[in-house]
């Protein structure tokens, strides 16, 4: 017959462990109270542990999706800044062409305006120059240390055409600058589609306003010339091919109509004088404020010369309304990022708030539940520990009286 008894030493060695397990457990609960967390360590719940750590990448990675954020708002809030500066300078600018342009401008005004000028464009090189705090170019492109305009005389761009791009949200870009060619300098002249000018050799007073575009679909990009064969009639010759497209008779401030534009002549043209009507193209804007340089710089004795004068300072002032609008388009365009970063935070706020939820739902304790396991435990415990007494004390001579 087997024996089915078990020795004192074998039970006490199986309380001893059951004894270590215990306070292993009682430690365990413990800890999660003071932690307030149901896993502390990887052992605890293997499976969750492994989701929380992917909880805490997330977290981590939205964290610096904010501090990218905040980057992206220094550098665009400093652009912003820079291009209100450029827009003000081009009014002041403006200001000054409309009243060089009154008819009543001595040379000594003249003067006072084209030293006030010069400051000016000094300052468009200062703002399209402009640095953040640690240095970098906001207006070179990607090559943040490289100084985007120089003059020699004239301007130069060199910066980069692209732009920073930096993530501020799961799946979210934004740019961080615009390069200076976009901001500076692709900026069209005369009325964004078509540019006049009136010939250097005219000896007439007649000048040409900037005109507009009636019907688009007849319009064709190529130039063409109003010539005056006598005061009264005029010419119109297409330049690329040399044929006359029309002739009409001159009336000073009539509708000038050929090739789907509208433009008007007024003053007295004379025989053999020209005015040229080509595609518009790109300048920037230093290069115009220059033109108003040079133009001050001249004192106009003839009436020729003081029509040769209007028409030139015309013309400007509708490349500097192009260059704020243009300014202006560039304005709006970081103002939309900047809206755009505002909704990445509270976006990037609420996965945050999501991701912390379900890790506190995965992470930790019920403090009701495992104060309960805690009594049971140390209830348990103690159990054990009397148990393991009365075994430990067993012997033979207990029984022998």
């Amino acid at each position: 017959m087997i024996s089915t008894r078990m020795s004192s030493n074998i039970l006490a060695s199986r309380i001893a462990t059951d004894l270590v397990q215990k306070q292993n457990e009682l430690a365990r609960v413990q800890e999660q109270i003071s932690t307030g967390r149901r896993i502390n360590t990887p052992s605890d719940d293997p499976a969750q542990s492994a989701h929380i750590v992917k909880m805490q990448e997330a977290e981590s990675q939205l964290s610096q999706y904010q501090r990218n954020a905040s980057i992206a708002e220094s550098q665009l809030s400093l652009e912003e800044a820079a291009l209100t500066g450029t827009a003000n300078t081009l009014l002041r600018i403006r200001e000054l062409a409309l009243t060089a342009n009154s008819g009543a401008v001595d040379d000594t005004t003249r003067a006072a305006h084209n030293a006030e000028v010069k400051l000016r464009l000094d300052e468009l090189y200062d703002m399209a120059n402009a640095q953040d705090t640690l240095g970098n170019y906001l207006f070179s492109g990607s090559n943040t240390q490289t100084q985007p305009f120089t003059r020699d005389p004239e301007v130069r761009y060199n910066g980069s055409d692209d732009a920073q791009l930096t993530s501020i949200g799961l799946g979210r870009k934004i740019q961080t600058g615009d390069s200076g060619a976009d901001a500076f300098m692709r900026i069209r002249n005369g009325n964004g589609t078509f540019q006049v000018e009136m010939d250097a050799a005219n000896t007439g007073t007649g000048t040409i306003a900037q005109g507009s575009v009636l019907n688009r679909s007849e319009y064709e990009n190529k130039p063409f010339d109003i010539t005056f064969s006598t005061p009264g009639t005029y010419d119109i010759i297409d330049t690329s091919t040399g044929t006359t497209l029309q002739s009409g008779a001159y009336e000073s401030g009539g509708s000038i109509e050929f090739n789907g534009i509208t433009t008007s002549i007024s003053g007295n043209p004379q025989t053999g004088d020209v005015f040229h009507v080509a595609p518009s193209s790109n300048q920037d804007i230093f290069t115009t404020v220059s033109n108003f340089v040079d133009m001050l710089d001249s004192s106009p004795s003839s009436e020729a010369e003081r029509a040769r004068m209007q028409q030139d300072i015309d013309v400007l002032i509708g490349n500097l309304d192009l260059s704020l609008d243009h300014i202006n388009t560039v304005r709006a365009q970081v103002g939309t990022r900047l809206n755009n970063i505002d909704s990445s935070r509270e976006e990037n706020a609420d996965i945050t708030l999501q991701i912390e939820r379900t890790r506190a739902e995965v992470e930790d304790i019920d403090i009701a539940e495992a104060i309960t396991s805690l009594q049971t435990q140390m209830t348990s415990l103690q159990v054990l520990q009397q148990t393991y007494g009365k075994v430990e004390s067993l012997s033979l001579f207990n029984y022998i009286g």
